[in-house]
């Protein structure tokens, strides 16, 4: 960090320890989320990157206005399943993240200002509850955690003698004067030919489960499951096609919108939403805090999802005598189990982003020709210097741009060539300069788009330079083991994401390796690309895997400062069709790209992973050649060079 970005953090960071001195706290909890909880963030709600500059998808920033005094020689106690030593603490003030971001953490920051820890293995309470002395008071915005996770850091700080309030306001926002706008979008229709369910009958089940249940209403905080739910679409996000609103819905199908009016746009807008979705109540989003009065009063019976919904909102129904039932949310379910047409409209965009990304692949190899000798390494540099990552995303954005029905990409691309790709959500965008061809063995790409049919996300990593080192082959074929292990498994019904994660380290762990970041996550419909309840990972998830359910399977390895592999494709739940294994499931990949075979020691892989290989391989030429129709006789003959058998 440069030293006029240090001064203008440094700066950040005095007046918000004036708040504190200002409000009588002796520190404040700032969260990644915002009061949607939401994955994907506008620049308007980046509060962490604000006053860190850390620009991660997950993470907190405490910052401390009395730490004890002896706090530079005792240091900090951080015991996990790892390790148990401790750490030098000299600042009081703190970035916490996880393990994706443990290289990008000390990249973007400060460390002259802020020490920076996964909290994995020291959590933000026992933190405060080290540097703090008894009886801190320590401010939190409520409207902006889960309600699970305030519970966890109020109980811990509790127990050492210390408080944990509610701010007033968010005191971020109380010095970001040249804070960017909301974006309110106006509501799109998301039609019935790709939803596969019209509203109604969506709110018709929905109003069944609540009474099979004997409850009276559900309040809903995640604006995807409202999209959802109406079958409507908006671009209040970057990346992710929703409007920002809330919702209560009740046992007798009534629903109650709360929304911000402006995303109303055009005259006849409520009479085709009205022929959409049926009668809604709608109200403007500053009053949903009557709604849940008005509950509180009834003495209603409610189930809340406490992952999805803020802790304001949670404490002010217990707090006003609701019958609160916490439950996973009731629109999760019926979202993550994909209907026939959801799942072929997913078929659908994964052939057209497998187009625009074979044609991409096909471009990079020629823009290398690492096929056609050089005279020295300084000329094949020469030759591809001026591309950096920067271009490299944009391309990959070009192809997409002319496939019919896109969107918009369905995350910010990870474009990232050598030691970039050892951090796992690494951003071109973040630094001053993209790095540039022509350094580098490999190249990492992670992408993805919505089309009007489905979202996809694919990740590939590729030669680009004339040498490879064999460690970087073996550890290639080694993810790509990892990767054919869980995409290959047959598993019975009931079988949950935490259950078969291990599936895909063990080609890792055979050689005492692992990475820090779940195997898969689930994929919305035109929605979240980040989407629950499923997903693969060993932390969490116990819910078990469904048919019609999306979801990636995305290992890798990364070796700091060097390189990073990830190898990901989407896969779809489906019932195996085996003989004498009708009862069980098993994964049908969606994604329609070729791995690079050139990085691959076959004599590493066993006949069975070879066979999927080929067999994979074979797929994506058959259907992409077929459908393919813009492909031109070059990118023809990459792709039958890039699925031939090996």
């Amino acid at each position: 960090m440069s030293d006029q970005n240090k001064s203008i953090y440094e700066q950040r960071i005095a007046e918000i320890k004036q708040l504190l001195e200002n409000y009588e706290l002796d520190a404040i909890i700032v969260n990644h989320d915002d009061e949607y909880l939401s994955y994907e963030l506008n620049e308007s709600q980046e509060r962490i990157k604000y006053i860190s500059g850390f620009s991660g998808s997950a993470g907190y920033v405490v910052i401390t206005a009395n730490p004890k005094e002896e706090l530079n020689s005792s240091g900090i106690d951080v015991t996990s399943s790892m390790d148990a030593h401790k750490y030098h603490a000299s600042k009081g003030n703190a970035v916490f993240v996880d393990g994706r971001y443990v290289v990008q953490v000390k990249e973007q920051i400060s460390s002259e200002l802020f020490d920076n820890y996964d909290f994995s293995k020291l959590s933000v309470e026992d933190y405060l509850s080290q540097v703090l002395n008894k009886n801190a008071k320590i401010g939190i915005d409520m409207n902006c955690i889960s309600y699970k996770e305030y519970l966890k850091i109020k109980d811990t700080l509790e127990a050492n003698n210390m408080e944990l309030v509610q701010t007033n306001g968010n005191l971020v926002d109380k010095i970001w004067f040249d804070k960017p706008e909301e974006v309110i979008s106006p509501i799109e229709i998301f039609n019935d030919e790709y939803n596969g369910c019209p509203s109604p009958k969506k709110r018709q089940e929905i109003a069944q489960y609540l009474r099979d249940h004997e409850l009276d209403a559900t309040v809903i905080c995640d604006p995807e499951s409202i999209c959802w739910l109406l079958n409507i679409r908006g671009k209040d996000r970057k990346c992710l096609p929703i409007i920002n609103c809330k919702m209560v819905a009740y046992s007798n199908e009534a629903l109650e919108w709360y929304i911000n009016q402006a995303h109303f746009v055009g005259d006849d807008i409520e009479d085709i939403l009205q022929e959409h979705v049926g009668h809604v109540d709608i109200f403007p989003e500053e009053r949903f805090d009557e709604v849940l009065d008005r509950l509180c009063q009834s003495s209603c019976s409610v189930l809340v999802d406490p992952d999805s919904t803020n802790a304001h909102t949670m404490m002010h129904l217990y707090e006003g005598g609701a019958k609160v039932v916490e439950d996973i949310g009731v629109c999760l379910l019926p979202k993550a189990k994909k209907n026939h047409i959801e799942i072929a409209g997913e078929y659908k965009a994964h052939i057209k982003d497998g187009i625009a990304m074979c044609r991409f692949l096909s471009w990079l190899d020629n823009l290398t020709k690492l096929d056609i000798p050089v005279e020295n390494d300084e000329a094949f540099t020469r030759r591809v210097e001026e591309t950096t990552e920067l271009d490299l995303a944009n391309r990959a954005l070009n192809f997409r741009k002319v496939e019919e029905g896109f969107i918009g990409l369905s995350f910010d691309t990870i474009s990232a060539l050598g030691p970039n790709a050892a951090m796992c959500h690494y951003n071109h965008e973040t630094v001053a300069e993209p790095r540039a061809l022509g350094h580098d063995s490999i190249y990492l790409i992670d992408s993805g788009a919505h089309f009007n049919e489905g979202t996809t996300d694919i990740t590939r990593t590729i030669l680009v330079s004339p040498h490879i080192s064999d460690e970087i082959r073996k550890m290639y074929t080694t993810v790509l083991k990892s990767h054919i292990a869980l995409a290959s498994l047959i598993f019975p019904s009931g079988t949950s994401g935490m259950q078969i994660d291990a599936i895909a380290r063990r080609p890792l762990w055979d050689l005492g390796l692992d990475y820090a970041h779940g195997t898969g996550h689930g994929v919305g419909h035109v929605l979240s690309v980040h989407e629950g309840p499923q997903n693969i990972s060993s932390k969490r998830s116990l819910v078990p895997l469904e048919p019609g359910m999306v979801i990636s399977c995305e290992p890798g390895f990364y070796k700091e400062g060097e390189y990073g592999i990830r190898l990901e494709n989407l896969l779809v739940v489906i019932p195996c069709t085996k003989p004498g294994m009708q009862h069980m499931l098993c994964f049908s990949p969606l994604t329609l790209v070729p791995f690079d075979n050139r990085l691959i020691i076959k004599e590493l892989l066993s006949q069975k992973e070879i066979d999927y290989l080929n067999n994979y391989h074979q797929n994506v030429n058959n259907v992409i050649a077929a459908a393919g129709t813009s492909l031109t006789e070059d990118e023809l003959n990459w792709l039958n060079k890039a699925t031939a058998t090996i």
